[in-house]
């Protein structure tokens, strides 16, 4: 991501083979931090910067029904700053569901390096990738501070 923002909404794309499916998932969680990593270790907690991770989505149980190919979006509960400068861990968390195989089953990519992180809900450490859920992050961007001196010298005079 290129720039600071306040995130506002987070969805994922439903990998498209299959029919609409539907699935509850309960004490579900949505936190956001900041991490100064390229790559993930195995330890959850070591991976964001302490003091930054937020809870930003939230609800006892959710009911997901999807369609192939649908974006599955999360309007956050309250948006989360996002600084512009580090990289951004996305966790999500569900104790338990009830739910068909392919529900969640997002489009995904090889990022290469390792960037994701699964386990189990109560789990400190989990198994690491290089599979990157495929992602749409909503917001709205910061403008940059500046003087009107400082964007005349940025840009020029402007006479022609």
């Amino acid at each position: 991501m290129q720039g600071a923002m306040d995130i506002s909404s987070i969805a994922c794309n439903r990998y498209s083979p299959g029919d609409t499916v539907e699935g509850t998932f309960y004490d579900f969680a949505v936190y956001l931090a900041h991490t100064e990593q390229e790559t993930l270790g195995s330890e959850f907690d070591e991976n964001w910067i302490e003091g930054t991770r937020e809870l930003v989505f939230q609800r006892d149980s959710l009911t997901l029904t999807n369609s192939p190919d649908q974006w599955v979006e999360f309007a956050l509960d309250a948006p989360y700053w996002y600084n512009g400068t580090q990289n951004l861990v996305l966790e999500f968390l569900w104790s338990s569901a009830e739910t068909e195989d392919a529900c969640m089953y997002s489009w995904h990519w090889d990022s290469g390096s390792i960037r994701s992180l699964n386990g189990g809900y109560a789990d400190s450490t989990g198994t690491m990738s290089s599979l990157l859920v495929m992602l749409e992050i909503q917001g709205e961007l910061a403008l940059d501070v500046a003087t009107f001196g400082g964007i005349k010298a940025l840009l020029g005079s402007g006479e022609e």
